[in-house]
């Protein structure tokens, strides 16, 4: 989901490096499709899903946003988790999670109980319409712990909920409501609204007690306002929100009470919050900052007492100015919605960003690396994929730079969803998608996967294919072409591991597809 009040500029970046050749090829294993026919019932959702045909559309089969995490401890034990039947405004029937055991060949599914399709219900928490924006992470115990953003489509409750997989079990935990809120407006996904949360396992923490968890809340004019206020209101604000577990390994685990650790203040705020744990056990959290005078750049915040206290200032990362992706020959995709209206967007509109830690034993062991999209000089949007990176624990980073290899003087030569991982032997790689493929008058928008790896701290980079091509018409349209907005890419020790969302084949001119999108995943060593 995504409750954002900004508009970017379309300023050219200048700090740009070049994209020197490096190492040698990976070797990218065929792609794997982990899609399973969907689990849920057309309506499982209630009422509270709202479907008003004519102004929204239920993709079914439709996989898309999909996150995945391999254990700190053990390589064999790698999750990815997914949105389910994705709906054209927001949020699916459910989340599905693939687990493995054994390095990724076989993969058993199940679905948190975090929306009503899901098994959700008034006696666990998880009675909501829908649930959107997947994200698990491996405590170095084994244990295994996902989160969603669960909402009704119809009323303004939502909620993040979190869920444990102990170690040597199958099975969800039901749901524990980190944040529950609603609001007097009557307005869905208006006041009190959280959003964008993602969750991660201390990896320093052998106990896996450790846990954490961070968001945003959009709240205007205040918590209280009645509908007239909210719909009349000038002043908005969108802070950091946090909880945390202690005691994750317990047998039944309790959460501290969410609270807010920072506010860029009135008509500001934050998306895309994101923790990253350093070897000495430092909290960096980062995010995407939007701020009443126009401004928009990336910002990390610190702990040093495993997020009791926080920085009260944050430290830039960079300024950006994304502009999201186009299609440079727009069609009409969507015969359900009333009027069929031109579908001209790709849902990559750039505050979504990706971080990774070096862990290894290597020369930049503790380098916290970061990556996202913005925008030079495509008529269309963004073209570029930057890296910056911070050696003294997220105070100062460096110059950005350009990362992806996409060719100048293509049809469009936009690019965009980037991740980032850094395996155990320092080599840091980059996933995103982009459009070099595409050509004019097809009546497609041809894309491909790719992954750049660095094997000298980002001095140098090797570009290889992951997948395509494909054609992003046949994806979901939910504001914009959505294949989600993020990807996943980790690491298995050596071993790159990569989750990426795939339209299916479909013709050019037949919409829906009736097997909208599927998740795949492969290896780069």
């Amino acid at each position: 989901m995504r409750r954002i009040l900004l508009a970017f500029g379309t300023s050219v970046i200048t700090l740009l490096w070049a994209v020197p050749a490096g190492a040698a090829p990976l070797t990218i294993s065929p792609p794997t499709d982990l899609s399973i026919a969907t689990p849920f019932a057309p309506g499982c959702g209630g009422a509270t899903e709202g479907s008003v045909p004519g102004s929204n559309y239920n993709y079914s089969n439709a996989e898309v946003e999909p996150w995945i995490a391999a254990s700190p401890t053990n390589p064999a034990d790698v999750a990815a988790f997914w949105q389910q039947d994705r709906w054209s405004d927001g949020g699916a029937h459910g989340l599905v999670a693939a687990v493995a055991h054994d390095g990724g060949v076989s993969f058993t599914f199940s679905t948190p109980h975090f929306s009503r399709c899901a098994g959700g219900t008034s006696a666990n928490g998880g009675d909501f319409g829908r649930s959107s924006d997947p994200w698990v992470s491996w405590a170095p115990n084994g244990d295994l712990w996902a989160i969603s953003l669960s909402v009704d489509r119809t009323t303004p409750r939502n909620a993040v909920l979190a869920a444990r997989m102990q170690h040597g079990t199958s099975t969800w935990s039901e749901p524990f409501t980190l944040k529950f809120d609603s609001s007097k407006t009557g307005i869905p996904l208006g006041n009190n609204f959280n959003d964008k949360e993602s969750i991660t396992a201390d990896p320093t923490d052998a106990t896996g007690n450790l846990v954490y968890a961070v968001w945003d809340r959009f709240v205007s004019p205040t918590q209280n306002a009645p509908a007239t206020a909210f719909e009349m209101a000038r002043s908005f604000h969108q802070p950091v929100w946090f909880a945390r577990t202690t005691n994750g390994a317990a047998a039944t685990p309790t959460w501290e009470k969410a609270r807010e650790i920072f506010d860029p203040g009135n008509k500001s705020g934050t998306i895309s919050n994101q923790i990253a744990v350093l070897p000495d056990g430092t909290l960096l959290d980062g995010f995407f900052q939007f701020v009443k005078d126009g401004g928009t750049s990336f910002q990390v915040i610190r702990s040093t007492d495993k997020g009791v206290t926080w920085s009260k200032r944050s430290f830039q990362m960079a300024p950006v100015s994304p502009i999201g992706e186009r299609d440079p020959e727009p069609i009409r995709c969507r015969p359900f919605i009333s009027g069929d209206p031109l579908c001209t967007l790709v849902r990559s509109d750039g505050v979504i960003f990706d971080l990774a830690v070096d862990f290894s034993t290597g020369p930049h062991r503790g380098r916290v690396y970061a990556v996202w999209q913005d925008h030079n000089d495509n008529a269309f949007g963004d073209d570029l994929i930057m890296l910056s990176f911070s050696d003294d624990g997220g105070r100062t980073w460096s110059t950005p730079q350009q990362v992806n290899q996409t060719p100048g003087g293509t049809f469009t030569d936009q690019a965009f969803e980037p991740a980032v991982s850094v395996n155990d032997q320092g080599v840091v790689a980059v996933s995103y998608y982009d459009f070099r493929n595409d050509v004019s008058g097809d009546s497609r928008l041809t894309t491909d996967h790719w992954i750049v790896h660095s094997h000298d701290g980002g001095a140098t980079w090797t570009e290889d294919h992951l997948a395509g091509p494909f054609d992003m018409h046949q994806a979901p349209y939910a504001r914009g072409y959505f294949v989600g907005d993020y990807q996943g890419l980790d690491s298995q020790g050596s071993v790159f591991r990569p989750l990426f969302t795939v339209p299916s084949p479909g013709p050019s001119d037949q919409f829906p597809n009736p097997n909208p999108t599927d998740v795949f995943t492969n290896t780069g060593s």
